[in-house]
């Protein structure tokens, strides 16, 4: 549909690929819009305020990869949606955000396999029915995938085998990380609202427990897949930037309950008792 609105608008781009390029920035506006909002009640459904939920979220949204995920033809808005209602869905006790998450999440990326455990496990679904669940998405992401590869013309064990042929990443994802430009790249998921959530680390163990108790096992959980994630990839900052759903909660709640943003509470008080 667009590409038909697109050719008419601009007729001699219409055998080159930019109306496939609009679409794709169109659907992952639409997308990551989305996950925003979901971020936005992740933050609210761990005890932040209304305020500093909305900071979070627009922190989440002025991110470099946040511009990187929406501009290019890729499918990252997508798994940055499915990760968010998982961790929303586990929070708020909600099955069918779950069971989207099951069926969709194989799609949006083949690494879903390292996050689908924390449905499994933290889930509010039985497990009998989880692996009903999952049985089906994965019968039906193969075949989908078998019909895609048939149509394009790939061989179907080059197509399955390149999923998971990650490891030899393992060495330069750990060389990468350690170099100074490895590490500065991490900054770039959060940009300075890094330093802020780094601050909540300051002062004694009860002032950081006034946040760092909200921090649930899945939560956890997926911090760590996540790093799976990058080792396996190479792309240290991309993957962990899948982790921002907790960030941003973190971020939040940082700035609800440290003592260094007492100020920033006073300030908006009265807005977010009027809210």
């Amino acid at each position: 549909p667009i590409s038909k609105i697109y050719t008419q608008l601009w007729p001699q781009r219409a055998d080159e690929d930019w109306p496939l390029r609009l679409a794709y920035l169109l659907v992952n506006c639409l997308i990551t819009s989305l996950a925003a909002a979901v971020i936005f009640h992740i933050c609210r459904r761990y005890g932040a305020g209304v305020i500093s939920s909305f900071i979070a979220m627009t922190a989440i949204l002025s991110s470099s990869w946040t511009n990187y995920t929406v501009g290019l033809p890729m499918t990252d808005s997508l798994y940055l949606l499915i990760i968010a209602l998982m961790i929303y869905g586990i929070k708020a006790k909600n099955p069918i955000t779950l069971i989207f998450c099951i069926f969709i999440g194989p799609f949006a990326k083949e690494s879903f396999i390292f996050v689908a455990p924390i449905i499994f496990f933290w889930g509010c679904i039985s497990k009998w029915k989880q692996l009903i669940y999952f049985a089906l998405s994965g019968a039906i992401v193969f075949g989908a995938r078998y019909l895609i590869d048939q149509h394009a013309g790939t061989p179907y064990s080059t197509s399955f085998l390149n999923a998971f042929d990650h490891t030899d990443n393992f060495g330069y994802t750990l060389h990468r990380v350690f170099a100074i430009r490895g590490l500065g790249e991490l900054f770039t998921i959060m940009g300075t609202f890094t330093f802020m959530i780094l601050a909540g680390f300051t002062g004694g163990k009860s002032e950081r427990n006034k946040w760092l108790s909200y921090i649930d096992w899945p939560c956890l959980a997926l911090i760590l897949a996540l790093i799976i994630h990058a080792i396996l990839s190479g792309e240290v900052a991309r993957m962990l930037y899948f982790g921002v759903p907790v960030y941003a909660m973190m971020l939040a709640l940082v700035l609800d309950r440290h003592k260094w943003f007492a100020g920033y509470r006073r300030l908006f008080g009265i807005v977010e008792n009027e809210i």
